[in-house]
């Protein structure tokens, strides 16, 4: 009897969609980092990238993307373009779309476009931080419906932080709307974006920056002296 180990198999199944499809090196590219036989695979096999190398070689393209020619540029984002509709891990993805970030046109922008409506949060969250390299305004109505409705409190705060570093004043008003969400932490960014876009600064009186957004002359909040605290406990 023969037996075959999980190392031979998958090589067999490799080479076997090899011959029956389109070629080794195009099929490899596109094949998931997991291997649905009873797990993950730590096993190398020969001639398919691990994750580790693949996000390496696109750390690598998003360093020399500020020497490359315009051509090259434009090559590099057709082919990540291309590369990311297959893709199913979605830390490839993600790091797909760092690399896009530092590659400008019109195709990264598509990308980086659709990566805001990406199912892993990840990835999304990765699509905010490339938009802040991005002059485009069309970033912004994307990165306000993450701000609005993203169920991740991760991506929102990611949008609200890209909105303030993109300083587009037609983010205020979504901002401001986040002046009123219940997470501390929200408040805090909206604040903090919201000086970045308009410049003023009102410290940390969250009263104060609702008042600005509506449009109000801010009054900071009535402060009761310790004399009067005081009086009111005895």
């Amino acid at each position: 009897m023969v037996v075959f180990s999980r190392r031979s198999t998958l090589t067999a199944i490799c080479c076997l969609a090899a011959i029956g499809i389109a070629g080794c090196a195009e099929i490899t590219d596109s094949l998931p980092s997991w291997v649905p036989l009873g797990g993950p695979v730590s096993d190398n096999l020969p001639g398919v990238p691990t994750p580790a190398q693949r996000i390496a070689t696109l750390r690598r393209l998003a360093q020399e993307a500020t020497w490359r020619k315009a051509e090259e540029k434009q090559q590099i984002a057709a082919e990540l373009a291309g590369a990311i509709r297959k893709e199913q891990d979605a830390m490839i993805r993600a790091e797909i779309i760092r690399t896009l970030g530092e590659y400008p046109g019109a195709t990264a922008d598509g990308v980086l476009q659709a990566a805001l409506g990406d199912p892993d949060p990840d990835v999304r969250l990765a699509a905010c931080q490339a938009w802040v390299k991005r002059e485009s305004a069309e970033a912004t109505p994307g990165l306000i419906g993450l701000l609005n409705g993203d169920l991740n409190p991760e991506v929102r705060l990611a949008a609200a932080k890209a909105l303030g570093q993109r300083k587009d004043p037609a983010a205020v008003p979504a901002l401001g709307n986040a002046l009123e969400d219940s997470d501390p932490a929200m408040q805090y960014q909206a604040v903090m974006s919201l000086r970045q876009i308009t410049g003023k600064d009102f410290g940390s009186d969250v009263n104060q920056w609702r008042q600005y957004v509506k449009g109000e002359t801010p009054k900071p909040a009535n402060s009761i002296s310790i004399t009067e605290r005081l009086r009111h406990m005895f």
